[in-house]
């Protein structure tokens, strides 16, 4: 009982976080049908969930549980369009070019991210240097904990196929991979990783692997994988 009402504060404060920025966002899904009726079926097999094909959904593995996410919001940016995903259980994650910009519901949550200076990733593709890093600014927001505008020095640089990734129907060597790693920080969090699928000359993030601590990672892959 006491979990089944933590489930439903958690998800009132999701719904409530949504609404308030619900004035800034475009191209949304109505939250009660994206929860309640694009993932239908709980007790099956992830994969073989029946998928509504007006819809966008996000495939995430984290502690070998693996849910998925549906798009409900789409909030033009200068950078990069940012994506707001969210679940059954109320869990938000929000990504912009691939990179988590905000989450809430988890155990530890971003609640707000600042990438500086970095270049799109069409722009990383072109340079023929050799695998050169790049190192950004980041800030961010982290809760529990109250820590605020922690910064950050990232080093981003291509990297081989991954003999590792959780990456589900898909050839990892047909992908371009990157990885990022923080700075300076010895025992800080794991490397990221992100994976682009190329048409047209044109780069797409469509799966990732992020930490945000030591102790939760997560990796995710539009869904389903051939999109």
């Amino acid at each position: 009982m006491q979990r089944s009402l933590l489930l439903i504060y958690s998800f009132g404060l999701v719904l409530a976080t949504i609404a308030l920025g619900a004035c800034s966002l475009v191209g949304h899904t109505p939250v009660t049908r994206t929860l309640f009726d694009a993932i239908p079926g709980l007790g099956k097999n992830t994969d073989d969930i029946p998928l509504n094909p007006s819809l966008r959904y996000l495939r995430v593995t984290v502690r070998g549980r693996v849910a998925l996410m549906v798009l409900g919001y789409v909030e033009p940016h200068p950078e990069g369009v940012i994506d707001t995903w969210y679940s059954r259980e109320g869990e938000l994650i929000r990504l912009q070019n691939g990179r988590v910009v905000a989450t809430a519901g988890l155990e530890t949550n971003w609640r707000l991210v600042k990438n500086f200076s970095l270049p799109a990733w069409k722009d990383l593709l072109a340079q023929q240097a050799g695998p050169q890093p790049l190192v950004y600014p980041r800030e961010r927001d982290e809760m529990p904990g109250y820590r605020y505008g922690i910064a950050e020095s990232v080093s981003l640089y291509p990297v081989r196929a991954p003999a590792n990734a959780k990456l589900v129907g898909l050839p990892v060597q047909d992908l371009r991979w990157y990885e990022e790693t923080v700075l300076g920080q010895p025992d800080g969090l794991p490397s990221a990783r992100f994976a682009l699928h190329v048409k047209d000359g044109d780069p797409r993030v469509i799966y990732g692997e992020q930490c945000l601590s030591q102790n939760l990672c997560f990796s995710w892959q539009t869904w389903p994988a051939a999109q």
